[in-house]
C-alpha cells in the first residue's frame, strides 16, 4: 500500500474526527480507556496555521498527526490511524515527518503525553528516541496539562509524558 503526506485542508475536519474515533476504538475495546476526538474549530484552526499533517492512499485520508506546541516546546498532539490502515508504516511515516519539521523549525526537543502500558503508545514512541519525563522535571506547563487531563477524565496513573532530544 502506497500513501503521501500532505497538509490536511479544512474540508477534511470530519474524516480526522472519524479517524481519531476509530483509532481510539482500540483504547476502548482492548485497555477500557476513553476517547474523544478534535473539536472543530481547534482542528480549522490547526488546519489554516499548517499543523495538521495526513496520510492519504488512493484518494482517502488514512492518518493524521498534529504537532502543536506547549510552552513553545514542539508536542505530538495527536496522531491517529485508521485501524484497517494500521500497521503498514503510516504512523511512523506521520512521526518522522512531525519531528523533521519540529527539527527544521530549530526545536531541540518535541513532547507528547500518552499511556505507559499500551504497546502502541509510550514502548512505541520509545523506539523512536522518546523518553518518559519524570514527574519532578516536569515543567509548570506539562503540569497544567496534567491537570486539564486529568479534569476532562483521563487517568493520569497510566500516562505520561515523553521527550525527544535532538542531537545537535
Amino acid at each position: 500500500m502506497s500513501f503521501v503526506l500532505r497538509l490536511a485542508r479544512a474540508t477534511e475536519v470530519s474524516r480526522l474526527q472519524e479517524i481519531e474515533r476509530d483509532a481510539d476504538s482500540r483504547f476502548a475495546a482492548e485497555h477500557g480507556l476513553p476517547s474523544g476526538v478534535i473539536p472543530e474549530e481547534p482542528a480549522r484552526r490547526f488546519i489554516e496555521q499548517g499543523r495538521i499533517t495526513v496520510a492519504e492512499s488512493e484518494g482517502e485520508v488514512v492518518g493524521w498527526v498534529l504537532l502543536g506546541a506547549i510552552d513553545g516546546e514542539p508536542c505530538i498532539g495527536q496522531l491517529s490511524v485508521a485501524v484497517a490502515h494500521g500497521r503498514r508504516g503510516i504512523g511512523a511515516a506521520l512521526l518522522t515527518h512531525a519531528l523533521e519539521l519540529a527539527r527544521a523549525g530549530g526545536a531541540r526537543s518535541v513532547v507528547l503525553n500518552t499511556e505507559r502500558d499500551v504497546p502502541w503508545n509510550a514502548p512505541w514512541y520509545a523506539r523512536f528516541g522518546f523518553e518518559i519525563v519524570p514527574e519532578p522535571a516536569w515543567s509548570p506547563a506539562l503540569r497544567a496539562v496534567t491537570d486539564q487531563q486529568r479534569a476532562a477524565g483521563l487517568d493520569w496513573t497510566h500516562r505520561v509524558h515523553m521527550r525527544k532530544h535532538f542531537a545537535t
